[in-house]
């Protein structure tokens, strides 16, 4: 299976004043074609960072990343505009930045089509494709101001979707929705993903949508903690320098609190807290 997404040692430098925060911190990941992944964490951990970075809205500070075989940090400010347009969809958690209030369910889908230089007849075939695939054909003409908000992020959806992008970043798609709304989204990304080939990347705060995606990454001050499933037992994940963070839930169930010893035993390595040194 090829990949879709390749970051290596990505580092990103935020400049605040005189002030430097490190966003992320030598991330190293990596995203199959077709693939439904949930990313998530703590607030600053470095989830939406690397959603702009993947976007093509902001630049690495150093390290690299390719989306599709592009390569994001050799690019020209127009090769990038161009990328963002036409490479990635992207969903804002404020769905409203993805349509026009003014124009009809339709013409929002048609729009980016128009500005490409689609014909008249390929846009409007795609648009109602796409609103039947999301379940709004019957909306196709309704102002957006009377659909619900669940309605509004399909239509989104449908936008950010226009012009046929391999992958599709979506940051708090379903923040501002109830939970069966949000549900409701998830398992239609979850379709578009398995029976469309999408590549679909979501940075979420909820665990019992983050469960519904093929795999779930944690962010940790801006480097990956784990990934896999949600469960018990959890995947750590192991950077190229061979670090390994392990979850601070995970640390206090086991009684460890600022250090911990490791040795080799049969088949891994066992982890314990050193003598006086405990958990509170």
């Amino acid at each position: 299976m090829t990949q879709i997404i390749e970051c290596d040692n990505l580092i990103k430098i935020h400049k605040q004043g005189n002030l430097e925060v490190v966003a992320l911190q030598g991330l190293d990941f990596a995203m199959n074609r077709g693939e439904f992944i949930s990313i998530v964490g703590k607030s600053g951990a470095g989830k939406s960072t690397l959603l702009q970075i993947l976007a093509g809205l902001e630049i690495p500070s150093a390290g690299q990343v390719e989306v599709a075989g592009v390569d994001l940090t050799d690019l020209s400010p127009k090769q990038r505009v161009n990328y963002y347009r036409r490479g990635v969809g992207f969903l804002w958690q404020d769905f409203t930045r993805n349509l026009l209030p003014y124009l009809r369910a339709i013409h929002n889908i048609e729009l980016p089509m128009l500005l490409a230089g689609v014909s008249t007849r390929r846009r409007k075939k795609r648009a109602l494709a796409l609103l039947d695939a999301v379940g709004l054909r019957s909306s196709a003409y309704a102002r957006v101001h009377t659909m619900s908000g669940g309605e509004q992020q399909r239509l989104a959806l449908c936008v950010a979707l226009a012009l046929g992008p391999q992958l599709l970043l979506a940051d708090e798609p379903t923040g501002e929705l109830d939970t069966e709304t949000s549900l409701g989204i998830y398992d239609l990304l979850h379709r578009m993903s398995h029976e469309g080939g999408l590549s679909v990347l979501v940075v979420t705060h909820d665990v019992a949508l983050a469960r519904r995606s093929d795999r779930v990454v944690r962010l940790a001050d801006g480097r990956m903690a784990t990934q896999g499933r949600y469960q018990t037992q959890e995947l750590l994940a192991v950077d190229r320098r061979g670090m390994v963070q392990i979850p601070r839930e995970l640390l206090i169930e086991a009684g460890i609190a600022d250090a911990l010893s490791a040795r080799l035993v049969d088949g891994g390595i066992l982890l314990e807290p050193l003598e006086g040194d405990h958990g509170d």
